[in-house]
């Protein structure tokens, strides 16, 4: 009931907020769109030459208190001046399970590498051809993303590119190689009846050189400063290895990339309306924000007020790589809903790889310090880093490990295409090895071990979904050692509840000793049941406040507290 007054109340302050028309490649932008000069940066020629420059967004920092505290801790001031209340994370997204797809090819020099998603899907865009029908063919998984309690997809960038999807051409068409907006509308209401959510890429950092504002830039050649769109971008005097009359600022001194100015007013704008596009007329229901730490907090802050008025229950993910993710994310502060943790997430699979249980504690500390009052995306794998199958391949066991710890931390699971599967992946062979046809989950060639993971996956899924404490407890570290660790997940609401969650990913059977249990309100004869995964029963708190649990080798196991008697519990645990 409080959620719907509020959403109702965003409506409402959100309503003044002014609506533009919609800017696609080839059409007029309207006058509006184009106010607002501003002072250009003066660059090296090309990209190459950034390093030397000031920072590309001096406001790239922490917002200014004054700007969300009291009255701004429940009331912020939308792009257009109006109150709004900031709608809380969806709890879809916190209880959820995201599942990554690749759609777009990637330039590769290994045959069969590349095709995204779904297989031979061109690596370049010749802008002619019709779209296909490639996208359609997300129904073959729809089975598969229910067995595995996926939750949400998250589609990595299908708007019209030229190569990888990074290098946009246009933010309203989805890219020809894969299909068309009609048909990707069909997906997504299909999904919805499902239950699965619909999160989009959102590359609003960088576009594409064919990207309608940057062309007549190209177009105009040595005249570009008649160019209406020339403070849309950080453009100069000089050149660039494209042989352009002008200078301009690229991401990373990629020069195929050309980055935006969202601190011009027509930038910000035209993207506002790129959210509010796809949330209110495609019905998505969020975006994942590429480089979010690379763009000022302030931007961010406007782009999710756009947002709310299309959608109240709309997520905002930001890629977090750098820097404190406070920056950026702050449910309560009308910025970014959520964030991928980087931090933690490497530690997952590189404290197994290193035997070195010590590395994940130290990230936990750090996490809970830092970002206690955040949902953060937590990963194995994704687009751009080795797949978790090519990290742990000299260990059988330690995939399943690695998706243990996965879905039973703090934060929300996201599972990269084929991880569940054991699909490798190699970071030095380029992108393409990472973004490779998705394998048939009921197909007999599949690498060794596939099979068992997918089942233990499920259902490990299935008990994050049915134990709250799994998505809302807070983490505590009980006990650590460089192949074993035990942590407690503990919730009061909706329902109290405490698991103690533990691994061994060592080869020898461990019998661990848990201490000061009283601290955790684990009183002497608290009872212990086995909720998940194989080990010797481990009866009861004792009078020291103390427990002994057995860890078979290379495994986990999650154990629920009877915080209450079994009669009153109606036996969960058992």
């Amino acid at each position: 009931m409080v959620r719907a007054h509020m959403a109702v109340l965003v409506g409402l302050c959100c309503a003044v907020l002014i609506t533009l028309p919609l800017c696609t490649q080839g059409h007029t932008v309207p006058s509006q769109l184009l106010r607002t000069a501003q002072p250009r940066l003066t660059l090296r020629g090309g990209g190459g030459g950034q390093s030397n420059t000031k920072p590309k967004y001096e406001s790239n920092t922490h917002l200014p208190k004054d700007e969300y505290t009291p009255p701004y801790g429940t009331l912020l001031r939308s792009v257009s001046g109006a109150l709004f209340c900031p709608t809380p994370v969806p709890p879809w997204f916190e209880e959820g399970t995201i599942y990554q797809i690749y759609p777009l090819g990637t330039p590769g020099d290994i045959p069969g590498q590349g095709g995204g998603f779904f297989g031979d899907i061109p690596a370049v865009n010749d802008g002619k051809c019709k779209p296909t029908k490639s996208i359609l063919d997300v129904r073959k998984y729809y089975e598969h993303f229910q067995q595995m309690g996926i939750t949400a997809i998250y589609f990595s960038p299908i708007f019209e590119s030229e190569t990888h999807g990074y290098d946009t051409v246009d933010y309203y068409m989805i890219d020809r190689r894969v299909g068309s907006l009609p048909d990707f509308k069909i997906i997504v209401k299909e999904l919805h009846e499902l239950g699965i959510k619909v999160i989009l890429d959102g590359v609003f950092n960088h576009t594409g050189r064919k990207f309608f504002a940057f062309k007549d830039l190209v177009d105009k050649g040595a005249n570009w400063e008649k160019s209406e769109f020339k403070d849309w971008f950080f453009i100069s005097e000089g050149n660039s290895t494209y042989g352009d009359a002008f200078a301009y600022r690229s991401w990373e001194g990629h020069e195929e990339l050309p980055e935006l100015n969202v601190e011009n007013d027509a930038v910000r704008n035209y993207l506002f309306e790129v959210g509010k596009f796809w949330l209110a007329e495609v019905g998505v229901d969020g975006w994942r924000l590429d480089v979010a730490h690379e763009l000022p907090p302030n931007f961010w802050r406007d782009f999710r007020s756009a947002c709310t008025e299309a959608n109240p229950e709309h997520i905002l993910l930001g890629e977090v790589i750098h820097g404190d993710y406070n920056t950026w994310i702050g449910p309560n502060k009308g910025l970014l809903h959520s964030g991928t943790n980087y931090q933690l997430s490497k530690a997952l699979w590189s404290s197994l790889k290193e035997k070195n249980f010590y590395e994940l504690d130290h990230s936990f500390a750090r996490d809970e310090e830092l970002y206690r009052d955040m949902s953060l995306v937590n990963f194995l794998s994704n687009h751009d880093v080795a797949r978790v199958a090519t990290q742990l391949q000299d260990e059988y066991h330690y995939p399943f490990l690695a998706h243990f710890l996965l879905f039973t931390v703090r934060g929300v699971p996201c599972i990269y295409y084929g991880d569940e599967l054991k699909v490798p992946g190699v970071k030095e062979e380029g992108d393409a090895a990472l973004r490779c046809k998705m394998l048939d989950p009921a197909g007999v060639n599949l690498p060794n071990g596939a099979h068992d993971l997918l089942a233990k996956v499920c259902e490990l899924s299935a008990l994050r979904a049915n134990n709250p404490a799994l998505t809302w407890g807070n983490l505590k570290v009980l006990y650590v050692k460089n192949q074993e660790l035990v942590f407690s997940r503990a919730c009061d609401i909706p329902k109290r509840q405490m698991l103690i969650c533990a691994v061994n990913s060592g080869t020898e059977h461990q019998h661990v000793e848990l201490e000061r249990l009283g601290n955790l309100g684990m009183y002497p004869g608290v009872n212990i049941m086995n909720l998940w995964g194989d080990g010797a029963d481990t009866g009861a708190v004792n009078d020291e406040y103390k427990l002994r649990i057995h860890i078979p080798p290379n495994t986990g196991r999650i154990m629920e507290v009877q915080l209450s008697a079994p009669e009153e519990a109606g036996g969960e645990g058992e």
